[in-house]
């Protein structure tokens, strides 16, 4: 009876453990996701194709957020801020987003794709 006493207090401190590595995790991703944004706003942003260049692909897109994927549809942004979040799939677009602003710290201004666009 000892032993199981023992063993169950063992499994509950693992548990305790885990549970704050997990907060621990979460807590550095978001500090992580600041820092992405001030980075993000320090970088220049690349300014509309110019008609010598032409608007079928001509711009080199150079800024942080055409990496992000400026020209990816709403559901890939979802997507992928889905992934980089924690946020289950099975989440609604509008869910996702929210829950994303909520982690992030941000306003839910705009419409789904502005909102995405900050998020990302």
């Amino acid at each position: 009876r000892a032993e199981a006493e023992a063993a169950r207090a063992e499994a509950e401190a693992a548990r305790a453990r885990e549970v704050a590595a997990r907060a621990e995790a979460e807590e550095a991703a978001v500090r992580e996701e600041t820092l992405l944004r001030r980075l993000a706003h320090l970088e220049p942003r690349p300014g509309p194709p110019s008609a010598a260049k032409g608007s079928a692909g001509g711009g080199q897109h150079t800024g942080v957020a055409d990496v992000a994927g400026r020209s990816a549809t709403l559901p890939q942004k979802i997507a992928r801020i889905r992934t980089h979040f924690g946020i289950s799939p099975g989440c609604s677009l509008p869910a996702a987003v929210a829950a994303a602003n909520a982690m992030a710290g941000l306003a839910a201004e705009g419409g789904l794709l502005q909102q995405a666009d900050r998020l990302l």
